[in-house]
């Protein structure tokens, strides 16, 4: 009886799982035939709205599920890609309906490249004479970076003003591993590849150390140049500011010319409503940036295409799930567009700090074969490091932006030693019965031996001597000169192009624009890969749980409360895949949690 109760409760569980998934998947298929026939027109003396308020990535593609789980929640704004924040600002520059823009800024995850080519967007758009106003309840400083391009800057007079400079943040995992019982062995090629110390020290070397504090000054640079032009206000005085921290209030940064109004939201709307010329009392459409970029038309014109593949993610073997630069997927996808006789040059756009140095030189052959068929021109987004420089070397031309974090050639190996926790902490035991004294080599339950190490460093000199090989054909130098600018050191872009790793700066625009020149094409459309896949199959992937280790943690910390612990999760599962041999950066370099602040 007990039996036949448990096989009836397991039926209609089945059953009534059924019936909800069926009822998602036909609101899903409503809501997507709906969104695609929604082609209202704007209305006429507009705003264009931008909060870019998510994770700002290159493109909106496979491993991102929440653009079609936004269509099961009309509150839920689904995120735009770079390329069509980009384009929607494009567009409204020469669009007679679109006044002006207002930034919205709360907070938003994103590197340095991927700003400075909105800003450098948005510079473009108030040439044309149209405004821009920025508005936030605070401030912090890539916000305000980002909001120092507008006409005019406004604050909540109870808000908040950050201006505090950047900080770079390594995290050491090697005094926990002590007390866990797991001693890392290491193996590297370069003395600048810091990926290793967070699981071997407590501190950075002084090398590592050295070479952070040269990029992080070069990004602040950067981004201070640019604060300094739109405000008028002398880089030495904005270090200054960063480091007194003499202003404590917004009116403190209001006299000091970093902000032009402390307002209420509502002031701020007449404000701009008073720009505009309209009355206060009139309603002056404002339109988001995603339904804006419903509107976007096919990019250019013609039979010729320029392809726009993007790599964004670690580097990993086999196939992948959207969020990773998987080694079959995009080796297959730079095959069909070599193969393609309508695309005319090839653009590849790379957001990765590397992975599996395996994984890197298949896609590395793709993109040399691709590379002798037809113009090849790589674009480095937020980072193009280590297995994503390896990667980018048989192209023609390299553009990267000022801010662009790049190089760290080099190559590592990480065996761990976790003898103590098994056998003492655990008490689990291990008996081997091989061929020979080193058919157990690379077990987890003890030290290498001598002879071992060296048969392992002989490997990883290999792999980091292919590199530099690669590097050096692709450049047009030697080896020599490739070791002096490698050894696994990390570069901003306008330091690469002084060392010869980078030959022009800029953002995908450039890029585009090179390629085309190179194919000797004037009128060509633009062709994205790899193709996004359909919404309703991104819905049944999140459903039945077909997503990376990665998503899974960050998914389960969200609800947990330990979101700010998934990234150290997922950098444990890195290291513990098929391929251990790495090529990869040492740590993120983002605006969020992690690194500049």
């Amino acid at each position: 009886m007990n039996f036949f109760k448990v096989v009836l409760a397991s039926a209609i569980g089945y059953i009534i799982a059924g019936i909800i998934l069926l009822t998602l998947l036909i609101v899903t298929v409503v809501g997507i035939a709906s969104s695609s026939s929604d082609q209202e027109e704007l209305p006429s003396d507009a705003v264009l709205t931008l909060k870019l308020n998510y994770p700002i990535v290159d493109r909106v593609q496979d491993g991102n599920p929440l653009a079609a789980l936004a269509l099961l929640n009309p509150n839920e704004q689904s995120p735009l890609g770079l390329n069509d924040i980009l384009s929607s600002i494009d567009k409204a520059k020469t669009d007679n309906n679109i006044k002006g823009i207002i930034l919205d800024l709360t907070t938003f995850e994103a590197g340095y490249a991927k700003l400075t080519e909105v800003r450098n967007k948005l510079e473009e758009f108030k040439a044309t004479g149209k405004f821009i106003y920025a508005y936030a309840d605070y401030y912090y400083f890539p916000t305000y970076f980002m909001a120092s391009v507008a006409d005019s800057v406004f604050v909540n007079p109870e808000g908040e003003m950050a201006f505090n400079g950047m900080v770079a943040q390594v995290t050491f995992f090697a005094g926990a591993l002590e007390k866990l019982g797991v001693n890392m062995q290491v193996v590297r090629a370069g003395k600048f590849k810091g990926a290793v110390e967070a699981y071997t020290r407590n501190n950075l070397s002084p090398e590592n150390k050295e070479q952070i504090e040269i990029y992080i000054n070069s990004v602040f640079n950067e981004t201070l140049a640019k604060i300094s032009k739109s405000r008028k206000i002398d880089v030495a005085k904005l270090k200054a500011d960063a480091d007194e921290l003499k202003m404590k209030s917004v009116n403190d940064f209001k006299s000091n010319g970093y902000i032009d109004a402390v307002a209420y939201r509502d002031q701020f709307y007449s404000a701009m409503k008073k720009r505009m010329g309209v009355k206060d009392d009139h309603k002056v459409p404002l339109i988001s940036e995603q339904k804006y970029a419903k509107s976007l038309e096919d990019l250019g014109s013609g039979s010729d295409r320029v392809a726009v593949v993007y790599a964004s993610g670690d580097i990993i073997g086999g196939k992948g799930d959207g969020t990773q630069i998987a080694a079959d997927d995009l080796a297959e996808t730079l095959k069909n567009v070599r193969l393609d006789n309508k695309v005319k040059a090839v653009v590849l756009r790379i957001d990765s700090r590397g992975g599996s140095s395996l994984a890197s030189d298949i896609i590395w052959r793709e993109a040399k074969l691709l590379s002798a068929a037809k113009p090849l021109i790589v674009s480095m987004s937020d980072v193009a490091a280590s297995g994503g420089y390896y990667i980018a070397t048989p192209a023609r031309k390299i553009v990267a932006e000022p801010t662009t974090i790049t190089g760290s050639i080099g190559v590592f190996g990480l065996i761990p030693n976790a003898q103590k926790l098994l056998n003492d902490k655990l008490g689990i035991e291990f008996e081997y019965v091989g061929t020979g004294k080193h058919s157990d080599i690379g077990r987890i339950d003890r030290d290498m031996t001598l002879e071992e190490r060296e048969y392992i460093e002989s490997i990883i000199d290999k792999i980091y001597d292919t590199f530099l090989s690669r590097v050096a054909e692709g450049r047009k130098m030697t080896k020599e000169q490739v070791h002096e600018v490698a050894q696994g050191r990390v570069w901003t872009g306008v330091m690469a192009k002084e060392v010869g790793l980078v030959d022009e700066l800029g953002g995908l625009e450039k890029a585009i624009e090179i390629a085309a020149k190179e194919a000797n094409i004037t009128e060509y459309k633009l062709k994205e890969y790899p193709k996004v896949k359909d919404q309703l199959e991104l819905i049944v992937n999140k459903m039945s749980g077909n997503t990376s280790f990665q998503s899974k943690v960050k998914e389960m910390a969200k609800y947990t409360g330990f979101e700010s612990y998934a990234h150290y999760l997922s950098e444990f599962e890195k290291f513990g895949t098929k391929h251990s041999v790495q090529a990869i950066m040492p740590f993120d370099i983002s605006v969020k949690n992690y690194s500049l602040h």
